[in-house]
């Protein structure tokens, strides 16, 4: 493919709908040739699939999914595989195929987002350019600096407008549609990458989102990575028994935020003459 090329990471987010929309809408990139790319781990959650359909359609990204053919034969790398709305595993299938060829990951050994996100998505996006010249936009805010890398191959254009994880939301509240889970609950619904208040949250609210993940630390653990959340000492059966426990929930930030706004917009000090005079 000739001239200059571009994929677009849509993690399955509002920032990354919001950064796709931009570049594709954005006279600056109008020469390039652009690819959107969604990868699938099968354990994202339904909300999140819709949200990418929906975001597709209504903004015609022309979104490719993809999802890891995960080679259980040492030595040999991920490949890739297209699927769509309707074929994407729901299962966690090709997760659990990471976990049984490396193992549980954690903070330390990321494979998942290696070999389920950034291999098939890279391959693919080789393929499709037919090179491997290609500039990557990741949706990095101005207000995630410290997440900014230096590798002159990524770029991140929300960071370099300036636009706040706060400036993503209100523009999602004058939308036809948004994404309908909170923020605390992300993409991936156990990630160990999370906090633990954030997973407490969310076992609180319905325990059985870890069902999946309290099955793979059951039949993968191994003594060098016998749980996901090793650098916290948290497994899943331990974190659904404090999710029992009386603690302050999480909340949404920016619900938060537009009650706190509605409060604070009233004049509650203001009073009313109740006539009663002597």
């Amino acid at each position: 493919m000739k001239g200059k090329n571009i994929l677009i990471s849509f993690s399955g987010g509002r920032t990354s709908a919001y950064m796709a929309k931009m570049i594709l809408g954005n006279t600056f990139f109008k020469d390039y040739n652009k690819l959107v790319v969604f990868a699938n781990t099968g354990k994202e959650l339904e909300k999140t699939l819709q949200f990418v359909d929906k975001c597709d359609k209504e903004f015609n990204l022309n979104v490719v999914w993809v999802e890891a053919l995960v080679n259980q034969e040492k030595g040999k790398g991920s490949d890739f595989k297209i699927v769509s709305f309707e074929t994407a595993a729901r299962d966690g299938k090709p997760f659990e195929d990471v976990i049984k060829k490396f193992g549980l990951p954690s903070k330390l050994y990321r494979h998942c987002t290696r070999d389920l996100k950034e291999v098939p998505i890279h391959k693919y996006a080789k393929h499709f350019f037919g090179s491997k010249k290609y500039l990557t936009a990741i949706g990095i805010r101005a207000d995630e600096k410290h997440r900014v890398g230096a590798d002159a191959h990524k770029i991140y254009p929300l960071n370099d407008a300036g636009i706040s994880e706060r400036d993503i939301r209100e523009w999602w509240d004058k939308q036809s549609f948004d994404l309908e889970i909170k923020d605390y609950e992300g993409n991936c619904d156990g990630c160990f990458l999370k906090s633990i208040r954030k997973k407490m949250t969310i076992a609180k609210e319905d325990p059985n989102v870890f069902k999946w993940w309290q099955d793979m630390e059951e039949k993968y653990s191994v003594k060098q990575q016998p749980i996901f959340d090793v650098y916290r000492d948290m497994s899943i059966t331990k974190l659904i028994e404090l999710s029992k426990q009386s603690f302050t929930s999480v909340k949404d930030k920016h619900e938060t935020r537009k009650k706190q706004s509605t409060l604070f917009d009233m004049d509650i000090d203001e009073e009313f003459d109740c006539f009663c005079k002597g």
